[in-house]
């Protein structure tokens, strides 16, 4: 854009000089009490006109009429100037009180030396509409669509073109767009100060922007007024140099910057910023974020205050310090923050640094996590733990081997982890599960990301109902998405149900079971597709079922599967025997495909298989079972809302 604006503002020069110097091979005729000349048609790059007449009144003023004319590549038809006092000798043209038809508001002033080739035009504005103004800007920039301008346009220049630019504009209700929508204002209330001056090919310029009010969207920045900007630098066409610029953002903190741009490769050459206690959260939200792709970082707020020193080159960041007081980051989700975070971090791109992170606590997929202190060494884009504790409720999770690195345009991390006895009780409330018995421990033996998946080397291994859960084969796709897909399988030894049925409300069972679930699927945290079993363990131990558990039992299998209660005067007991349970569901295309201790004869299979005295078998009749309508019932039976019925 601004080798747009540069390149006009040569060309303006040069037909000011045109024009001018038509003068001196003009045609007139003389009237009674004033002269009508008609000057040649003016033609240059971007600028055009044609039909001059110039009228010179014997009161010393002058009116200037164009039929066409043409700048960057726009049209006004019968432009009228009226200069209230016009000198022209043979040493210089000038024109003072001048004022534009088709621009009520503007007096217009200009200057020229003939002998020297030097020109000054001034503009003064009074509430000029701005949408009259676009004709004279670039067509790649942003034109204004409505709202009005005052101030002072000061532009002097010779033979080579512009030399000086000032500006001194008050902005009212000002608003702008392009054509492709991706840069556009409203209500712009504010003042635009500029100053440049050009020497050889190099312009040294220094400017103030007071932005006070109204909104703009410039791709993929949208910002509201109260911005105050303060910057010098120089330009020599091929090369934007910002020496020094303040920049007051508002709630955010006033943060000092120098940049280099490059005009030829429309790139960041070179860039250093600094920030003292800077508000992490507006500056985070309203200026970073933005430029995020998607993922849990974009995703998420910060908290807190920071001091901030960047320096950026040859295309990468080469340094970054960070003083962190009470900060803090939480994803939106609520699947994860760390808060309180106190940290000197020093960070360089071709050395070695240490940093200690301190912080207050955090959560965990809404698990409370205490206070800790990790150490962090940081080689380039490589960072690494050697062991890190996290606490956990009543126990903690020791983290080894941690490390975070960049790679292939992705970041990526590993470590592998143990698991410390937490109480079930304590972790069920806090993750909003039904209130669970028996504590949670375990070992993780590696994890990793690669920048698209979780994967889980080896087996992850818990003790949970006073039996074992291990799960192997883990992968979750795409964690931090919409739809995450995790795949894997589980095997569950001697659990005691009645520990499980205790906690999930289901009526007493005594006894141990094993679980088998295998090609695991799960899309967006819902069952996808699933091989499930669930048997009785093997050994010698307690195998009891109240008449509450069995009517809840028979209520999944579907309408009638109570019946399957023995009649008589086992309707009078509480609890009753059995020698085997078993039960199996293969999930497919939303539909539980279900069978028993056995597979039966294709019509009812046995769910728990009688023995011992007073004993009891239970039926399952149904088949085929929507998974949405077993978990409908499934839901029913543990609130309490199934009713009884025995036969």
């Amino acid at each position: 854009m601004l080798r747009a604006v540069t390149h006009f503002q040569k060309q303006l020069g040069r037909c000011i000089q045109a024009a001018l110097y038509a003068l001196l091979s003009l045609s007139f005729t003389a009237g009674a009490a004033e002269f009508s000349l008609n000057i040649a048609d003016i033609v240059a790059p971007d600028f055009s006109a044609r039909g001059i007449t110039l009228t010179l009144p014997e009161d010393g003023s002058a009116d200037l009429r164009i039929a066409e004319l043409h700048v960057q590549q726009r049209g006004l038809r019968n432009v009228s100037l009226h200069c209230a006092s016009f000198a022209l000798s043979t040493a210089s043209l000038s024109c003072h009180g001048g004022s534009l038809a088709q621009l009520p508001g503007m007096a217009l002033e200009f200057d020229y030396r003939f002998a020297t080739a030097s020109w000054q035009v001034s503009a003064k504005l009074r509430n000029v509409p701005g949408k009259q103004l676009a004709i004279f800007l670039p067509a790649t920039m942003p034109l204004p669509t409505q709202g009005k301008l005052s101030g002072m346009l000061r532009i002097s220049g010779e033979a080579s073109g512009v030399a000086a630019v000032d500006a001194d504009i008050q902005m009212a209700e000002v608003g702008f767009s392009d054509a492709s929508g991706l840069h556009a204002a409203e209500k712009l209330r504010g003042t635009v100060k500029l100053a440049a001056a050009r020497k050889g090919a190099l312009w040294n310029w220094q400017g103030n922007i007071a932005w006070q009010s109204g909104e703009l969207f410039w791709q993929p920045l949208y910002l509201r007024g109260d911005h105050r900007i303060s910057a010098s630098g120089s330009l020599d066409g091929a090369r934007l140099k910002v020496e020094q610029a303040i920049v007051d953002l508002p709630e955010a903190g006033r943060v000092q910057f120098a940049t280099l741009w490059d005009m030829k490769q429309g790139a960041l050459a070179e860039c250093t910023a600094h920030g003292d206690n800077l508000a992490l959260d507006k500056l985070f939200s309203d200026y970073i974020k933005p430029f995020l792709d998607k993922g849990a970082l974009a995703e998420s707020h910060l908290y807190g205050r920071a001091d901030v020193d960047w320096r950026y080159r040859n295309g990468a960041t080469q340094s970054l310090r960070l003083a962190l007081r009470d900060a803090g980051i939480a994803d939106v989700e609520q699947r994860f923050a760390l808060l309180g975070v106190n940290s000197e971090i020093d960070w360089q791109a071709a050395a070695p640094r240490t940093a200690n992170i301190i912080f207050a606590g955090g959560a965990l997929l809404g698990v409370p996590l205490g206070s800790g202190q990790w150490t962090v060494e940081m080689r380039g884009m490589d960072f690494g733990v050697a062991q890190g504790v996290l606490p956990v409720l009543d126990g903690r999770l020791e983290l080894r081997d941690f490390r975070l690195h960049h790679k292939e345009a992705a970041w990526r991390w590993e470590f592998a982890a143990s698991l410390s006895q937490i109480s079930m009780e304590q972790f069920s409330q806090a993750a909003g599960w039904p209130k669970m018995l028996g504590t949670l421990a375990g070992s993780i033996p590696r994890v990793s990301y690669d920048g698209g998946a979780i994967n889980v080397d080896g087996a992850l291994l818990f003790n949970v109902f006073d039996g074992t859960v291990a799960a192997t084969q883990l992968k979750l796709a795409d964690p931090f998405g919409r739809a995450p897909h995790l795949s894997g399988n589980l095997t569950m030894r001697e659990l005691d149900l009645d520990l499980l049925t205790r906690t999930f409300s289901f009526g007493n069972m005594q006894g141990r079971i094993d679980v088998d679930v295998n090609n695991l699927e799960l899309q967006g945290w819902q069952p996808a597709r699933f091989d499930a079993r669930l048997s009785s363990s093997a050994g010698n131990y307690p195998r009891k079922i109240s008449q509450k558990a069995v009517q809840n039992i028979s209520a999944l299998g579907g309408a009638g599967a109570a019946a399957a209660i023995q009649r008589s005067y086992l309707r009078f007991f509480e609890n009753f025997g059995y020698d085997r349970i078993g039960w199996s569901c293969k999930l497919r295309n939303g539909v539980c495909a279900m069978g028993g201790v056995d597979n039966g004869n294709g019509g009812a299979y046995a769910i728990v298989k009688g023995g011992g005295i007073p004993a009891i078998t239970v039926m399952g009749y149904n088949r085929s079972v929507s998974w949405d309508e077993l978990v409908t019932r499934l839901k029913r039976v543990t609130q309490g809302n199934m009713q009884a019925v025995v036969k």
